[in-house]
């Protein structure tokens, strides 16, 4: 039996957003979700951990852990210490969704799983997440500006009308984003993280499988873009994968993100996906950062990685003071297909440097 457990937060209850839809995605990915429950919780947070423990605990007794085939724990607040502790006290192994933990969560010893942290979270200073998660091996997604419920906090001077306005459809991007990752975690046990220089090397490329059959290809006939049929088989040689190894660790080196997407396989943790982005602007305005790369396991694709790296580079390029993404596009008909629905467009300003390396490339930009 699949079971996921959901431990709610100091009036954060199972039928507020994160934990609603999380609960809906561990169904549909065939879990049985049972929704812990505890009342009374006093505001101070060592006070509202000794009181709700003990009530999880009752409430939780009559689980034959045993049985189960596969344990999911989902928490927010002061509900992934009493998760952590929970499964410390039971030496019980489960995967785990930690929504904006507390400091004191990680006194536990917090299993494997994914953590969300916001930059304005009043309940937990950013540092101290990172360096916890840091310590414990714990994939951290970050967004900024969001308070403990991950949402934006109003700017300073900003009238009631326009903070309306404007937060409501970017929390339910935010909201989209988190619920995107939490389903990669919970159906394909996938981990995204930016990576460093020191591990980019050909072994990290052992279960990758770039190949891409290609049929149709966008091509500009007379300054108008059509498909034509083209097939071929696009791969890359043992120098191909030397040479990207050369060119993502000189994008982390000289300041950019390389960021990886990671899954569990023979080997332990593989990657399967990664997206690039170069560290300075260019242009007539100087508003492009350059998506260098975006590239999906031929075995992996289908499952929202390639959007999820995508909205990643996309976030690290606005915080970076990117206006836009250029990227110089494979011509194929899927490929392009997958840019449009990002939302990328036909670029305002050509790069002659890709244009003259690959002149059957789209060159696309997207708006940050």
């Amino acid at each position: 039996m699949k079971i996921a457990i959901l431990f709610p937060g100091i009036g954060y209850s199972c039928d507020r957003p994160l934990l609603y839809y999380a609960g809906k995605l561990a169904r549909q990915c065939g879990y049985e979700v049972i929704q812990a429950a505890y009342t009374n919780l006093p505001k101070s947070i060592p006070e509202a951990f000794a009181c709700a423990y003990p009530q999880a605990e009752q409430f939780l007794e009559d689980i034959r852990w045993s049985g189960c085939s596969d344990i999911l724990f989902v928490s927010k607040s002061i509900g992934t210490a009493v998760a952590a502790a929970y499964a410390q006290k039971h030496n019980i192994t489960c995967r785990n969704i930690y929504y904006t933990p507390l400091a004191q969560t990680f006194d536990f010893a917090p299993q494997a799983g994914i953590v969300f942290h916001g930059t304005k979270d009043p309940w937990a200073e950013t540092a101290v997440i990172e360096d916890n998660c840091k310590r414990h091996g714990l994939p951290l997604h970050v967004f900024e500006h969001t308070n403990h419920s991950l949402e934006l906090q109003a700017a300073e001077g900003a009238s009631p009308p326009d903070c309306a306005k404007n937060a409501v459809f970017e929390n339910l991007r935010i909201l989209e984003d988190a619920m995107r990752l939490s389903e990669a975690y919970i159906a394909h046990d996938i981990w995204y993280r930016p990576l460093c220089a020191g591990e980019i090397c050909r072994e990290l490329f052992r279960d990758f499988i770039r190949r891409q059959n290609v049929v149709k290809c966008w091509r500009k006939e007379n300054g108008a873009w059509v498909i034509k049929d083209d097939p071929f088989i696009d791969d890359w040689s043992e120098d191909d994968y030397q040479f990207l190894v050369a060119c993502l660790k000189n994008t982390v080196q000289t300041g950019g993100l390389v960021c990886g997407a990671f899954c569990n396989g023979a080997h332990g943790r593989t990657l399967k996906g990664f997206v690039s982005v170069e560290p300075d602007l260019f242009g007539g305005a100087h508003g492009y950062l350059d998506l260098s790369c975006i590239h999906v396991s031929q075995d992996m694709r289908g499952k929202g990685i390639g959007k999820m790296l995508f909205r990643t580079a996309s976030g690290w390029a606005r915080k970076k003071g990117g206006q836009k993404l250029y990227i110089s596009a494979h011509s194929a008909a899927e490929t392009q297909a997958f840019y449009q629905a990002m939302g990328c467009v036909d670029a305002m300003e050509y790069n002659q440097h890709h244009v003259e390396l690959e002149p059957y490339d789209r060159q696309l930009e997207y708006v940050l």
